[in-house]
């Protein structure tokens, strides 16, 4: 054998494999507007070339997906395109290629869509095919046409803004409406979809639901009517809605005709008959920060301050609150357990004690002896030290999980560019996921920092020392805020015993008077021997620290 006779060596060139061909492709078509979806049949033009493509190519469509339209201006918030690359991603059988009519309608982001495509083709090994060219991503060439033609259409997208953004600015400060126009309001122009309201310009005009909004406001600016009433007299003269409509309807300057808008930065006038004056908006609005429910209490309401409040023992529902009008006596009672009902007040005939009366009870027994306020104080800010001298600054750990954030956040760029292979990815993902959690878990031991813990502590106490004078002296509003921030889960009324439970009580309350107590009972002993007394609490007990945060009430 000659030695420079190559052809022996022939033999140990590897031999392709040659893969069973896979036709199974699956479609995915879209418009951008509801008004393309519904007028211009380009769905239904879309799905018909790709099913035509596929059948000339041989290639059977085993899913179709979109049909709908979707906006491109961010891939992953269109519904029908998500569930596409999700499904891609996850299933075991994947289709050998998407057909899409045209780049345009796959996506418009850009960068972020090549890098898509890039992860299709190169990770999952299915292709894109736009079906108007018959360009796909099978050859290089043609990957790069298909990156070409998606870059294109950011670019368009981007010219088109660019036109229509400003155009749409100028019809807004003009004092034109896009859209429908709120509750209340005829609108009329050229392309709403109701033929009725068809009209070569733009009109906004009132209704009849309109004239009952425009009396509506007058309700409120009388101060004589709560929201509910309001609801009530709309309901009956033919105009349903629900309280946070209204609640809306309130806060809204397109009733007194000012149009506001994400797209320009000033409010302007609006080209339609205000319900009411700027001047009269303005006077809803103090009233609405008054009182944010815009809800007038009854007097018979006030003397049933623990209703919402109150549970039954037995049951653990709600005891509802009446009155009986011929004694002019208020009660509570449970509407499941038969018996359990008691006298909201004290009455001079009554065997015991009023439900307000035994609340006030339950008060007494958190509060705190004005004399022993400087000893909690000094014991609080004493534990608070103890569990927090030796937590470390927060800022480096926050900096360096910023920092592994960021890592992580360019890793997934990286890798839906192509510039790093799935198995270092999913790697090096995996160790900045663990460092993140560590980190993250670190974060959650530290407490935060109280600046005025001093003037906290001494208003809260202060507060505990007269917790029945502050709880009789409010009005019903802010004795509800009170009550359901000692006692947030209700107290809960035991008929046999004829007292309250409280099987959750605010963890600062709760502490500070467990304190209190505890310094009474040792007020023999000096205020030393107390506080080493607390000295050996482990360090696993987080409770004062818990508690310390809910000092302000």
């Amino acid at each position: 054998m000659k030695t420079n006779d190559l052809n022996y060596f022939t033999r140990f060139i590897p031999k392709k494999t040659i893969e069973k061909p896979n036709y199974e492709v699956w479609s995915y078509t879209r418009v951008s507007t509801k008004e393309q979806y519904q007028n211009n049949a380009s769905v239904t033009r879309q799905i018909e070339a790709n099913r035509r493509y596929a059948q000339l190519n041989k290639f059977e469509i085993a899913e179709e997906f979109g049909g709908t339209y979707e906006s491109a201006k961010d891939d992953f918030t269109r519904k029908e395109f998500s569930r596409l690359i999700e499904k891609v991603t996850a299933s075991r059988k994947k289709p050998y290629a998407i057909l899409v009519y045209k780049m345009s309608r796959f996506s418009r982001s850009g960068g972020n869509a090549i890098g898509l495509v890039n992860r299709l083709v190169e990770e999952l090994r299915v292709h894109l095919i736009e079906v108007c060219s018959g360009i796909s991503t099978v050859t290089e060439r043609g990957k790069a046409a298909i990156y070409d033609s998606l870059f294109q259409a950011y670019k368009e997208n981007l010219e088109k803004k660019e036109i229509i953004i400003p155009f749409m600015q100028a019809y807004l400060r003009e004092g034109k409406r896009f859209g429908n126009s709120p509750i209340g309001y005829d609108h009329y122009g050229p392309k709403v979809s109701n033929e009725k309201f068809l009209s070569l310009t733009q009109r906004i005009e009132i209704n009849k639901d309109g004239e009952l909004l425009r009396e509506a406001f007058q309700w409120k600016l009388s101060g004589h009517y709560s929201d509910v009433q309001i609801l009530e007299k709309l309901e009956a003269r033919g105009l349903k809605i629900r309280a946070q409509k209204l609640s809306n309807i309130w806060r809204n300057p397109f009733y007194c005709g000012v149009l506001i808008s994400k797209m320009i930065e000033e409010p302007v006038m609006g080209k339609w008959e205000p319900l009411l004056s700027q001047s009269d908006f303005k006077k809803v609005q103090q009233i609405l920060e008054g009182n944010p429910s815009g809800y007038q209490h009854k007097k018979e309401e006030d003397a049933r301050p623990l209703t919402r409040l109150l549970k039954c023992d037995s049951c653990k529902g709600y005891m509802v609150g009446y009155e009986v009008k011929k004694k002019r006596l208020n009660y509570y009672r449970c509407g499941k357990c038969r018996g359990v009902c008691l006298n909201a007040h004290t009455t001079p005939k009554a065997l015991k004690k009023g439900a307000n009366d035994l609340f006030l009870d339950l008060l007494d027994s958190l509060t705190i002896p004005s004399s022993i306020i400087p000893l909690v104080t000094l014991q609080l800010t004493k534990l608070y030290d103890y569990f927090t001298q030796d937590q470390t600054d927060d800022d480096n750990l926050k900096s360096q999980l910023s920092t592994l954030e960021k890592q992580l956040k360019n890793l997934k760029i990286r890798h839906g560019l192509g510039e790093v292979d799935r198995e270092t990815y999913e790697l090096t993902s995996d160790h900045l996921r663990e460092q993140i959690a560590r980190i993250s878990k670190e974060l959650e031991k530290e407490d935060f920092k109280i600046s005025n813990l001093d003037s906290l502590l001494k208003n809260s106490l202060t507060k505990l020392s007269n917790i029945r004078l502050v709880w009789v002296s409010n009005d019903l509003e802010n004795k509800r805020k009170l009550q359901r921030t000692l006692f947030p889960d209700g107290i809960y009324y035991d008929a046999k015993q004829h007292i309250y439970l409280t099987p959750k009580i605010n963890e600062f309350i709760r502490f500070s008077a467990y304190l209190a107590q505890g310094l009474n009972e040792h007020k023999k002993n000096s205020l030393l021997e107390f506080q080493a007394g607390y000295d050996s609490v482990p360090r696993t007990g987080v409770e004062p620290v818990r508690a310390l945060r809910l000092t302000g009430f």
